[in-house]
């Protein structure tokens, strides 16, 4: 009997906020795909810590590497040899389940895997997670939002202009991979004296979060860092 084959996010790295409903399919599963990166031959997985947490080591576990660069070319050729692999188990009956870190459908590596699977016209069930910058909002305590207040998920940001330009139509920003633009930016935010809230590595052993600026501007921005700016000022 052929199964439905599951994509579960497992949660920004604290592996304790992991659905129930994610959990029960993960241990249910015969084989399960994880994502990793690949930097000068290294292979590093974030996600597969958060596996061996549950006891999942026994299962079959296929990792699927990525390289760390812009360049698309090398990227879909893994999704799609992966695809092949996660094809092959599933015609032999096997459960399957392909895992991703945060959420599902948020910047997700499993987003590229869905697209090649709809195309083969396979069953797939998505089990959401939950995100970092909710988490990160939690462990700063601040709501992301009031009453009407609007939201921008924006990655990449590269300049203070394009920053207040989003603030002209939203109240809150939550800025996503901040490392590649902080140093365009950081000056002139700091200078704005804007409320922020900085969140790196969240749910791990490393974690750190601050609101001073100048704090974060001494430390060497990692890959898993967001920044929720509000548009009052701290004096405000």
């Amino acid at each position: 009997m052929l199964q439905t084959i599951h994509g579960v996010a497992l949660g920004p790295g604290d592996p304790e906020l992991l659905t129930l409903k994610g959990l029960r399919l993960l241990k249910e599963a015969d084989v399960i795909f994880y994502p990793g990166s690949l930097h000068q031959g290294k292979k590093k997985s974030f996600v597969y810590p958060l596996l061996a947490y549950h006891n999942l080591e026994n299962k079959e576990l296929v990792g699927f590497y990525l390289e760390m660069s812009d360049n698309r070319t090398s990227a879909k050729e893994v999704y799609s040899n992966t695809v092949k692999q996660i094809e092959k188990v599933y015609a032999q009956g096997k459960k399957v389940c392909v895992v991703c870190e945060g959420d599902i459908s948020l910047y997700a590596s499993f987003s590229y895997i869905l697209n090649e699977l709809q195309t083969l016209n396979l069953p797939v069930n998505l089990i959401p997670g939950i995100n970092s910058f909710t988490l990160g909002a939690a462990k700063h305590q601040v709501p992301l939002s009031l009453l009407n207040d609007k939201i921008a998920i924006i990655p990449r940001v590269n300049t203070m202009e394009e920053i207040n330009t989003y603030f002209k139509n939203f109240d809150t920003l939550v800025l996503m991979k901040i490392r590649s633009g902080w140093q365009h930016f950081e000056k002139a935010l700091i200078q704005q004296n804007l409320t922020c809230y900085y969140c790196e590595r969240l749910g791990t052993d490393q974690e750190f979060i601050t609101t001073d600026l100048q704090e974060v501007s001494k430390r060497e921005i990692p890959y898993f860092s967001l920044l929720i700016i509000k548009k009052n000022r701290k004096d405000d």
